[in-house]
């Protein structure tokens, strides 16, 4: 069971993840769904080293996706989704190529801050983690 110590600091955890997502997207609540299925699907079979490489080596490389997958993956009315992939690609965050549809080199510099972001804030919470564990370990061998 998880004691309410733990529990704070997992919901923070979480919350950043919420939080960082309403600053980059406001009330488009759609957008980050939207754009983290379309990011999935294309980084099924990159190939390159490089996530942030130009938009034309990524959708040579990429998985493309399409509205109607998106709308089934979320469950979201097909003409919903078209307007709001519509939306992204007037941001220059999605755009299509080949009649496919890839996130671009923008928004995955913007993804990749937030994953390194990310991976230090859940270093920071393995630490913690790990020094209550211990703490623990050390009150109940007293």
């Amino acid at each position: 069971m998880i004691n309410a110590i733990n529990y704070k600091i997992i919901e923070d955890f979480v919350a950043t993840i919420y939080s960082t997502d309403i600053d980059n997207f406001g009330n488009k609540s759609y957008y980050p769904a939207i754009l983290k299925i379309i990011s999935s699907v294309n980084l099924r079979s990159f190939k390159e080293n490089d996530v942030l490489c130009d938009n034309t080596t990524f959708c040579n490389t990429a998985l493309g996706t399409n509205i109607n997958a998106i709308a089934r993956g979320l469950n979201l009315p097909r003409e919903t989704t078209r307007r709001k992939v519509e939306e992204l690609i007037k941001l220059k965050w999605v755009f299509r190529c080949n009649s496919e549809l890839y996130v671009t080199q923008k928004w995955r510099e913007i993804n990749l801050t937030n994953i390194n972001s990310l991976l230090e804030k859940v270093k920071k919470l393995s630490r913690v983690l790990e020094k209550q564990a211990l703490e623990q370990n050390h009150l109940k061998a007293s």
